[in-house]
């Protein structure tokens, strides 16, 4: 219906903000990180998605298409709906969500509310085929250091999985080192495993 809305943002709320154009108000649903890049008075382009079930409407709103293409392909998991697309959108960068499916990693999955065990596990079995490693490296790289990525791919290149590497990099604390000792410290992760 809507592709987007650009607009002046008159009013942000918790879950929403309200995008005025030519004095007509449209409140869009947002995530909090969608939330947390606009700004009172300033003028955005709010990517959106019309949503209509049994007797409501409602207007999502999203930052980038990124975020917004992955809302639609989180609504396509059985048992997920908008409300836990964007909790997931609202605890997790867009990178993060699309590392965490690639590298089939539920449990950064379950850090959104309301998003359990099982529907971690259901989320990454059905859109694993539809975001592949390579979209979790591209999105990784988006915004992640290339540190992390060269570190990854160096453990993956070593026979670990894309998910151990990623575990094993995530428990590191400072990742502003350099590529060797990255290495080395994910290394360590890994044997105690």
């Amino acid at each position: 219906m809507f592709e987007y809305l650009n607009g002046i943002i008159s009013d942000l709320g918790e879950d929403f903000a309200v995008v005025d154009i030519n004095g007509v108000g449209f409140k869009c649903i947002c995530s909090q990180n969608t939330i947390k890049s606009l700004t009172v008075g300033k003028v955005f382009k709010v990517y959106t998605i019309v949503g209509i079930r049994d007797d409501n409407i409602a207007v999502y709103g999203f930052s980038n298409k990124h975020e917004m293409s992955i809302f639609k392909l989180l609504n396509t998991v059985s048992g997920v709906g908008p409300k836990a697309a964007l909790s997931l959108l609202s605890n997790l960068k867009v990178n993060e969500l699309n590392m965490a499916i690639a590298t089939k990693n539920y449990r950064e999955l379950t850090k959104a509310p309301g998003i359990g065990k099982k529907t971690a596990e259901r989320i990454i079995l059905e859109l694993k085929d539809k975001l592949s490693y390579d979209d979790g490296l591209k999105f990784a790289s988006m915004t992640t250091d290339d540190n992390t990525v060269q570190v990854i791919q160096a453990l993956t290149s070593l026979g670990y999985s894309y998910g151990e590497a990623s575990s094993a990099l995530s428990k590191i604390e400072n990742k502003d080192k350099a590529i060797d000792i990255l290495i080395k410290e994910a290394l360590k992760q890994l044997s105690r495993i």
